[in-house]
This record gives structure tokens, C-alpha cells and sequence, in this order.
């Protein structure tokens, strides 16, 4: 069962007309090839002859045998794998594309839906080359949706207060640098801090790997601390 609709009744407030849009796909470097040969001749024309076109009208040349005339107009014919149903796509020239997605998305019929509702709305009676991409970028530039849907934002965790009850139950550890070389050789200082005791220590260091971090650690009696609040990088594991 064939799905067919009058060009005259595809917009609401400004019907087109099917010699309207007939002069539009004329003035269109994407369908006036199509067209003009369409008018002139039912054999399609060979590759050598349609690439000097526009890459959009490249794009119509591969479904010639899908594209059909009515009343003077190109249409592409939709059929369902199962050969029970199809539809008659007006080939939109771009000069009304803005018109008609104000039509399928801005107004009240349209309903600012998201993309994929307004492109099936579209698609029922309408194609054209980067058509899904048309209409994905009318509805992101939207400022009706943009203003519904509000900012983007991300809900940040509350700081939460850590409770320590005896020394050496949890330290912070961070690191210091890079400072003029010692004659030690060193250029780093780890800083370590008892949160119980509020106890600082320093440790230079030559460098800051962290294997050389740990082996400070394991000679000193900041091993025996049970937890460690690492506030210098996420390469550095222990």
C-alpha cells in the first residue's frame, strides 16, 4: 500500500506549491542533475557524466531507479524489505530545508522532540543528502531545548571529616620540588605528617620514583603508620 501526500500540504503555514518546489530542486547544484536528466530521459547517465556534478548529487546518482517524477517534482521511493509498503520521499532541495525543520521540530506540531523522533517525523515524507546530519545539528542548536534541558552540571561529593584516634594511625604524605641539587644530590623533600600528633617530618630525596620514596619509608619508622593519604600524583603506588 502505497503512502502519497500533495507538496501543497507538506508545510502548514506556507504550503509549496509542486512548481515551487520544482523551480527549488532546479536551482539546487544536488538536484538539478538528477532532475534535468530525469525530464529528458529515463536511462540513467554514466558515471563520467555525473562526476563533474556536486558530491551531493553523487549521492542521488546510485538510487536512480528509486527516484521518480511526480507532477514535474523528484521523488525517491521508499520501499519495506518485504515489498508490502512504501512511501513517496520528496527530494528537499536545500533552500528549504530550514523551513521544514522549523515545521517537523520548532512548532507545535513538532514539539522540540529529541533527534530521532523528529528524524522518523522527517523521514515519513521527506530525504535529502546528510539528512540525519541536518537534523542532529538543528536540534543540538536548538535554544528552546537548550534552555529546557538547563546546564550540564556534575553533583560533587561533600567533603567528609576523618576521624583518628591514637598517633601513627594515619599519615599524609606529599612531596616537595624540584630544588637546586645538594651536595647529597638531592633535589626533592618528602614531607610527612602524623594526623593525630600533628608531627611533620622531611625526607630529601634525589629523585622522586616511587621506588626510591618506598625504600625511605621501609628504613624508617614511618612503616609502621597503617594508612597513608598520598596527595602527589597517582603514579606513585605502594
Amino acid at each position: 500500500m502505497e503512502t502519497d501526500m500533495s507538496v501543497k500540504v507538506l508545510t502548514t503555514e506556507n504550503p509549496w506549491s509542486s512548481s515551487e518546489i520544482q523551480k527549488a530542486q532546479l536551482e539546487d547544484p544536488a538536484t538539478r542533475p538528477i532532475l534535468e536528466r530525469k525530464l529528458n530521459s529515463k536511462d540513467r547517465p554514466s558515471w563520467q557524466e555525473i562526476a563533474p556534478e556536486s558530491p551531493a548529487a553523487k549521492q542521488y546518482w546510485p538510487f536512480w531507479d528509486s527516484l521518480h517524477l511526480k507532477h514535474g517534482v523528484l521523488y525517491h521511493k521508499w520501499e519495506s524489505e518485504d515489498g508490502s509498503s512504501c512511501r513517496w520521499q520528496l527530494i528537499l532541495p536545500k533552500s528549504r530545508i530550514q523551513e521544514l525543520l522549523r515545521e517537523t521540530h520548532d512548532s507545535a506540531s513538532g514539539g522540540h522532540f529529541g533527534v530521532m523522533k523528529t528524524l522518523s517525523k522527517t523521514r515519513e515524507l521527506f530525504y535529502w543528502d546528510r539528512l540525519r546530519a541536518d537534523v542532529e545539528k538543528w536540534c543540538r542548536e536548538c535554544h528552546a531545548c537548550g534552555a529546557r534541558k538547563g546546564p550540564k552540571t556534575r553533583t560533587k561529593g561533600r567533603l567528609q571529616r576523618y576521624n583518628v584516634g591514637a598517633p601513627s594511625e594515619r599519615m599524609a604524605l606529599d612531596i616537595l620540588g624540584t630544588f637546586s641539587l645538594t651536595k647529597k644530590v638531592n633535589r626533592y623533600v618528602l614531607v610527612l605528617m602524623d594526623y593525630f600528633t600533628k608531627w611533620p617530618e622531611a625526607i630529601t630525596n634525589p629523585d622522586q620514583e616511587a621506588l626510591t620514596l618506598a625504600e625511605e619509608l621501609v628504613l624508617t619508622d614511618f612503616a609502621l603508620w597503617r594508612t597513608y593519604d598520598i596527595t602527589f600524583g597517582s603514579k606513585y603506588k605502594f
